[in-house]
């Protein structure tokens, strides 16, 4: 089967991904492997290396990182990059790694994927992969020239979200201290003087729930038990009254003595 994938910067990646995942899945069985990215990030300059990962607990099988780009597909790691046990690494990517990427193992098993896209100018770098509510995460403007060593974003700029100005930035970063599902949404930002950067599109999920149980109750005591106890605690008590109250009689009879004998 051949998987085809014609790369976008709007709004149509999220529709061109979940059709991917759906072609994807369509020749894989999903497994509980995770595909990571360094850095974390979905758009890189010329000439950068990337680097991803497969995390893959408690399985035997044999993974490779595989893509889709707009010229080929389900081509594995050892034709355009590294590989390192399960990690495949891009040394200076170019416009031609942009694409979709995933694990996937011998036996057909998959993991989730994630997309590149490779440029130059200006962009908004941005976290590859689905944030949890409660995470923190910069989004940084960042300019840079084709053949320049750096890059830079030591420069005022706007940010936009879902197309709506939400502020100015002036070191070309934006943060959130805590995301939640209200940050969800397409960024991009705009350089005084070279125009905007393409969209990206920040994902947030919901936090699972606690799977911590409460502590159970004391248990509770059964009738006969509760008797027992109070039956114990009763004679222990007259026992402890009586012994008392002879020790105070001696101790009278005792003084009393004292005063016969003298």
């Amino acid at each position: 089967m051949v998987i085809t994938l014609q790369l976008c910067d709007q709004k149509c990646f999220l529709v061109k991904k979940s059709l991917t995942n759906v072609l994807i899945s369509s020749v894989c069985v999903s497994a509980a492997a995770t595909l990571s990215i360094h850095p974390d990030r979905s758009v890189f300059f010329f000439y950068e290396t990337v680097t991803l990962s497969c995390a893959v607990p408690g399985s035997f099988s044999s993974w490779t990182v595989k893509r889709n780009t707009s010229t080929k597909s389900s081509v594995s790691c050892e034709t355009w990059g590294q590989f390192n046990g399960s990690s495949c690494t891009i040394k200076g990517v170019y416009p031609s790694d942009s694409g979709v990427y995933w694990c996937e193992s011998d036996s057909g098993e998959c993991s989730n994927t994630i997309n590149i896209r490779v440029r130059t100018g200006l962009i908004l770098q941005g976290p590859a992969v689905p944030l949890t509510e409660g995470d923190s995460v910069t989004l940084n403007c960042s300019y840079k020239e084709k053949y320049a060593k750096q890059s830079t974003s030591n420069f005022s700029a706007e940010f936009y979200r879902n197309g709506a100005f939400i502020g100015n930035k002036s070191e070309g970063r934006l943060s959130f201290i805590h995301v939640s599902k209200k940050n969800e949404g397409f960024y991009k930002c705009e350089h005084p003087t070279k125009g905007q950067s393409p969209e990206i599109w920040l994902e947030v999920r919901a936090r699972a729930p606690s799977t911590t149980a409460p502590p159970p109750p004391p248990p509770l005591m059964s009738l006969p038990r509760l008797a027992y106890t109070i039956f114990l605690f009763i004679l222990f008590t007259g026992i402890l009254l009586l012994c008392i109250s002879m020790r105070q009689k001696f101790t009278r009879a005792s003084s009393s003595w004292t005063v016969d004998a003298n």
